[in-house]
This record gives structure tokens, C-alpha cells and sequence, in this order.
């Protein structure tokens, strides 16, 4: 003899469907990318942007922010405990104008070296935090809503 839940029927159904909807926007929270990983990636952008400003050794420069990104992402993926699916060719659209824009930024910069205005390398620096975090909002937004739709 086959028992039926005491939710069946049009309102169990309801029920059920609202709280999907209530555990779809917790984890759309969950999955927010958090500040401090923006600050954090934002920084290393604009350190990567200023490193014509380190002379002709930028070895270590480049080892040093590929081992920080390395740690910022496993910091974020510990903290979301969910892996989102991944935001499809729209984010690929702004992660190569990303990095275009860091490169345009970077050659910016050693053309202020090489002219003698170091100084004004702060500005480009500045500019690739400024685009970096604005991109990695974009891109968070993005992911968030496909984690708020999924059916």
C-alpha cells in the first residue's frame, strides 16, 4: 500500500516550489563574490600595470602576482562552497576586454617610463584597479542571476 505525502496535491506542490525559490536566492548570495576578493584582484591589476616602474627584472614581480591570484581563488572558492556553472561567452567578452585593457594600461606605463614621467605611472595603475573591479562586478552579477534561474 502506497502512502502519499501530507504535502501532495496543488498547495503541497506550491509549497515546494516557493521554498526551491527561497534556497535558489540563498545560494545566489552564497555565490557573491566577496570585497575583499575584488580589492585583492583589483590590487594585483594595478600592481601588474605599474611594474615597468621595477626596471628590466619583473621576474619575481610576475611570479609574486600569479602565486597572490593563486591564493585569492583558492580563499574564494573555500569561502562559496558552491561552484557556479560557469557564466558562458558573455564573460568571455569582458574577460578579453579585461585584458586588453590591462595590456593598453601596461604599455601606457612603460611608455611613462621610458619618457621619464614614472610618476604619472600611478595614473594607468589606477585606471586597471578601476576597470578590473568594474569588470568583476559585472562578471559576479552575471553569475549571480544564472544561479537565481537555474531550473
Amino acid at each position: 500500500m502506497e502512502t502519499e505525502p501530507a504535502s501532495s496535491g496543488p498547495r503541497g506542490a506550491n509549497e515546494m516550489l516557493a521554498d526551491l525559490e527561497a534556497d535558489r536566492a540563498a545560494l545566489a548570495t552564497q555565490v557573491r563574490t566577496p570585497a575583499w576578493y575584488l580589492a585583492g584582484v583589483s590590487a594585483l591589476a594595478a600592481a601588474f600595470t605599474a611594474g615597468p616602474l621595477l626596471g628590466d627584472d619583473r621576474t619575481n614581480l610576475l611570479a609574486t602576482l600569479g602565486g597572490a591570484l593563486l591564493v585569492l581563488a583558492a580563499l574564494l572558492q573555500q569561502r562559496r562552497r558552491v561552484r557556479p556553472a560557469k557564466p558562458g561567452g558573455v564573460a568571455w567578452g569582458w574577460t578579453l576586454l579585461l585584458v586588453v585593457t590591462l595590456l593598453l594600461l601596461l604599455s601606457v606605463s612603460f611608455g611613462l617610463v621610458a619618457g621619464g614621467l614614472a610618476g604619472w605611472v600611478a595614473l594607468p595603475a589606477l585606471a586597471a584597479a578601476v576597470v578590473t573591479y568594474g569588470v568583476l562586478r559585472r562578471l559576479d552579477a552575471q553569475v549571480r542571476r544564472q544561479v537565481a534561474r537555474v531550473r
